[in-house]
């Protein structure tokens, strides 16, 4: 019985329904894409050693701040043989940002010190900010190192 003082239960209901509708469909559109250009030899897996991990980027709102988390989530993530294996180079340049971490994209590079390509290929991480809420910023920069991690 609706006596004037109280909302009915429906009213309520409803913008609840679409709070949480939106919510829902805003945080189920992430991803990251591989799109190879040169794949790392099957020979070399396991065998390249990471003495140097290079970040730059193009993109004025990655910061150097964003660059060292970058690099530090790489490090932490590539595989490392026990033995030494070959030195190489692990180049990563974000060619792309978008404020808020909605789209990133990283080119990678491994190289060894006379120049020879281990491996070529790009990152694209998209994500969606939660309805302008939250900076995923240092969840892009995670899943990107994943995605790299993954790929050597």
């Amino acid at each position: 019985m609706n006596t004037g003082k109280t909302w009915p239960m429906r009213t309520i209901y409803v913008p609840c329904l679409m709070l949480a509708v939106a919510l829902l469909t805003s945080c189920g559109t992430a991803g990251t894409t591989i799109v190879s250009r040169q794949r790392l030899d099957k020979d070399s897996v396991g065998k390249l050693a990471y003495k140097r991990i290079d970040a730059t980027s193009s993109a004025r709102q990655f910061t150097q701040k964003d660059l060292d988390q970058l690099r530090e989530a790489v490090l932490a993530r590539v595989p490392q043989p026990a033995d030494g294996g070959v030195p190489v180079e692990l180049q990563l340049e974000v060619t792309k940002y978008d404020p808020g971490g909605s789209k990133m994209i990283v080119k990678v590079r491994v190289l060894d010190a006379a120049g020879k390509s281990y491996a070529h290929f790009d990152v694209y991480q998209t994500g969606n900010t939660l309805m302008g809420v939250i900076d995923q910023r240092v969840s892009s920069i995670n899943a990107v190192a994943d995605a790299v991690a993954r790929s050597l």
